[in-house]
């Protein structure tokens, strides 16, 4: 499928495809089902902090934090993600192994941004973690570093 179809499948702005990336912290934010002021918090600050809300982007990402996605989406949006990674060119190149330790590094800071109390409540909780080892096995990701702290 073209870069372009797999872009529009996701509404996302040609110009603002790097916000891709930020799909599987949306995943994360939704584990429980519902996305926490706190993890929306720290998904914007970092689309900022990256420039991804320029062309579209901040209305794309919004949505995402805004619309609840159901399981068929989300399993879906990871397939596209995994399909653009995978690919040529400008896209693919944001999934490279340094790249994807970050995006790892990310979701865990998003699955933790909500939780915990005091040390002692866990920060994640099952559907977190779930989140979190479907990610790296949809990113292919089971060898970066940081993949056995997921299962713990």
């Amino acid at each position: 499928m073209k870069i372009d179809s797999l872009l529009a499948e996701l509404k996302i702005p040609k110009e603002a495809y790097r916000l891709v990336t930020l799909l599987p912290l949306v995943h994360v934010a939704w584990a429980d089902g519902k996305v926490q002021r706190e993890e929306r918090t720290l998904i914007m600050r970092i689309a900022s902090e990256r420039g991804l809300l320029d062309n579209g982007g901040r209305e794309t990402l919004e949505h995402w934090l805004t619309v609840p996605p159901g399981p068929a989406k989300l399993k879906r949006d990871l397939e596209i993600l995994n399909e653009l990674g995978r690919g040529r060119g400008a896209i693919a190149e944001e999934f490279d192994a340094d790249s994807l330790q970050l995006l790892l590094s990310w979701c865990q800071d998003v699955a933790d941004a909500a939780g915990g109390l005091l040390g002692l409540v866990p920060a994640r909780r099952e559907p977190e973690l779930i989140a979190l080892k479907t990610i790296a096995a949809a990113l292919d990701i089971r060898s970066a570093k940081g993949w056995k702290s997921l299962a713990s």
